[in-house]
């Protein structure tokens, strides 16, 4: 399999688990955002690894927008105290 691949299945399976977290249908959300970040983290270490600078860049972006995601649907927030 071509590094290109390899990083293009990591990103499919990160967006395959985001997917399963909005349908939200009998799954554990929590392991699914661990998987879509390990798999979007995989994608990131071959862009790395090739210095796919483009691709690394798109991809951070993109492992961002992962856990903002989450945080802003499932985290719960803390009232501030006066």
């Amino acid at each position: 399999m071509s590094d290109h691949s390899e990083m293009a299945r990591f990103e499919a399976l990160a967006e395959e688990a985001m997917s399963a977290i909005y349908d939200a249908r009998g799954i554990d959300i929590r392991a699914a955002h661990e998987d879509a970040l390990y798999n979007i983290g995989q994608a990131l270490a071959v862009a790395r690894m090739r210095g796919w600078t483009e691709d690394i860049a798109r991809l951070a972006r993109r492992e961002a927008r992962i856990q903002a995601s989450f945080d802003a649907r499932f985290k719960k927030k803390r009232p501030t105290t006066p």
